[in-house]
């Protein structure tokens, strides 16, 4: 089930964007929870009560606290969240790449646009919550992918750095670092930069040709026969991302 988070202080706007929404799940076949938020005061109540919303779609201009601060908020306490922002203006288009809005769409937002803006943060969504089973010393373990900040291949073991500051790793690795992750490296969220790294984009602070920063402050390098892939494939993702 995906929880979907709607905040706009126009009732009639925030009736319509939910029964769009719940019409949304039905064609696509997916299991949503829909909450409604009039007060952005009490989407923020939540937020920080840990409620676990995926998706939150947010008007923009709304009394007391804006969109924009309502969004810091959000990604303050979760940084992987889609978020979809709304407006009847296009001023503050440039304030919401501040709080990595996916997509930012005038109301009312028409079928399509916003049929477009969910598809993409589900997609995000089912590719970031894939699995990756890993076989240590300590018996098979479940990491999910938005939890692997980088992975390291040293003496032939999986060394894998996770968001939350874990190190787990594999046993001896039968075949290559590659072909042991193909199907991650499947995902659009994770690129070999090195014959030892695999990154996952998401989770990058600074980028420069030669080597990246991770959020954690790690510094990943870049081989050089891979650097003209790697700038092609990060350009990609923070083009369709942001």
């Amino acid at each position: 089930m995906i929880r979907i988070a709607i905040c706009d202080d126009e009732p009639e706007i925030l009736s319509c964007i939910e029964e769009q929404i719940s019409q949304y799940g039905i064609q696509r076949k997916i299991d949503l929870s829909i909450n409604i938020f009039q007060y952005a005061k009490d989407l923020e109540t939540a937020v920080l009560n840990q409620t676990d919303y995926q998706i939150f779609i947010l008007d923009i201009l709304m009394p007391q606290m804006n969109g924009i601060e309502l969004g810091q908020i959000i990604r303050n306490a979760d940084k992987q969240a889609a978020i979809i922002c709304l407006t009847s203006s296009k001023d503050f288009a440039y304030q919401a790449f501040g709080i990595y809005a996916q997509r930012y769409l005038l109301k009312p937002p028409d079928k399509n646009s916003l049929y477009e803006a969910m598809d993409f943060a589900v997609s995000n969504l089912q590719q970031r919550n894939q699995i990756l089973y890993l076989n240590t010393a300590d018996g098979i373990q479940k990491i999910f992918y938005h939890e692997i900040e980088y992975i390291e291949n040293l003496s032939r073991t999986l060394h894998i750095f996770t968001i939350d500051n874990r190190e787990i790793i594999s046993r001896y690795l039968r075949k290559s670092f590659e072909q042991s992750l193909n199907e991650l490296l499947e995902n659009k969220y994770f690129i070999q930069v090195h014959k030892s790294f695999i990154v996952n984009l998401s989770q990058i602070r600074v980028y420069d040709l030669t080597q990246m920063t991770m959020l954690s402050g790690k510094q990943i390098p870049i081989s050089k026969s891979r650097q003209p892939i790697v700038k092609r494939n990060y350009l990609k993702y923070t083009a369709e991302s942001y």
